[in-house]
């Protein structure tokens, strides 16, 4: 999925089943930037936080990559990455049935784990108050995101495997009729690892496509109408918090979600600025560098010597900490994950 759905459709979801514009944007926001967290290297910051004591040691601190932009390409090979970043955020199947590495790790919709993080993180959120519920809201928006994830990537898994992820023959459904993606795409995709959806390109995730391809392992066509299983999922969500018993909130709120998805259009601005106009009563406003910028600022050197000696830039903490939250409840959910790939090791 991408950002009209991570962020636009959760703030919009948010919203409706009662949080307060304020939480909605820290739950969406979260949910949206586990696609653009890709810091991962040891920072030097000049302060602690008790509350983020894992990751802090030494005047270091340690972000979480949640991000899997690239990887596909550079480390995406890598058992490590799989382990770490596709399968506890992205591809999450339900690895509480699995029994060894032999079994199925494909991803299926509203899979029972990822649902429980969802669930799991909305009661840790109703105890809580102060700093550690804003905490609480962004780990809920990263569970979210997980728990979304299982609609676009079912049928894909989070670790290299050709049985599970390699596919062919992909076909767009245009004006009427199906038609084969161009040949040069086509061996531009095979040419790419078996995992996740890395041979799909991004078509598994834009909300307005209808497309089908041929699964190699069983040879059978898998036709995916993406504006219905978005749909499905944000009724899911919206489940979640306000109850399967008001259909009518719901019916209401479906009409709206359905003309945003069905949008047709290959720019993510486009696709935000259709929310806009669907939803004015929602103050949407995204800026992947915003949560980091308020939570650091950059120490500068006193002289051109010292700068030219640092490798890396010294940081202070800033007036604001949802960026450190953020990479701490990540950090949980990964451990909490990567429990149940213990019979790996």
């Amino acid at each position: 999925m991408q950002i009209d759905f991570h962020y636009n459709t959760i703030r919009v979801l948010m919203e409706k089943v009662g949080f307060s514009s304020e939480d909605s944007q820290i739950i969406a926001y979260s949910c949206q930037f586990v696609d653009d967290a890709v810091d991962h290297e040891e920072m030097n910051v000049n302060g602690r936080l008790d509350i983020l004591h894992k990751r802090f040691s030494n005047k270091t601190f340690n972000p979480v990559c949640t991000a899997h932009k690239g990887l596909q390409f550079l480390k995406g090979f890598k058992k490590d990455v799989q382990d770490r970043i596709y399968i506890p955020f992205h591809f999450l199947a339900d690895l509480d049935e699995l029994k060894s590495e032999n079994d199925s790790f494909i991803v299926n919709p509203n899979g029972n784990l990822a649902k429980n993080l969802v669930l799991l993180a909305k009661t840790e959120l109703s105890k809580t108050t102060g700093e550690e519920r804003i905490m609480n809201l962004v780990r809920l928006g990263i569970a979210i995101h997980t728990y979304s994830d299982t609609w676009a990537h079912q049928g894909f898994s989070g670790r290299h495997n050709s049985v599970e992820n390699d596919i062919e023959d992909i076909e767009l459904y245009q004006e009427g009729k199906w038609e084969k993606i161009s040949f040069i795409n086509n061996l531009e995709y095979n040419s790419l690892p078996d995992i996740g959806h890395a041979e799909a390109a991004s078509y598994p995730d834009q909300s307005h496509l209808k497309w089908r391809y041929r699964k190699l392992s069983t040879n059978t066509i898998i036709e995916r109408d993406n504006s219905k299983i978005f749909l499905e999922a944000a009724e899911n969500i919206f489940n979640i918090f306000i109850g399967i018993n008001k259909k009518s909130e719901w019916e209401s709120l479906k009409t709206k979600l359905n003309e945003c998805f069905l949008f047709y259009s290959d720019s993510l601005d486009e696709k935000f600025n259709k929310f806009q106009k669907v939803f004015p009563e929602i103050g949407f406003y995204y800026d992947s560098k915003q949560w980091h910028n308020e939570a650091l600022s950059v120490v500068k050197p006193n002289n051109i010597v010292k700068k030219i000696k640092e490798d890396k830039p010294n940081y202070i903490l800033g007036s604001d900490k949802k960026w450190f939250y953020f990479h701490l409840a990540a950090l949980e959910q990964r451990e909490f994950i990567i429990k149940f790939l213990q019979f790996q090791k």
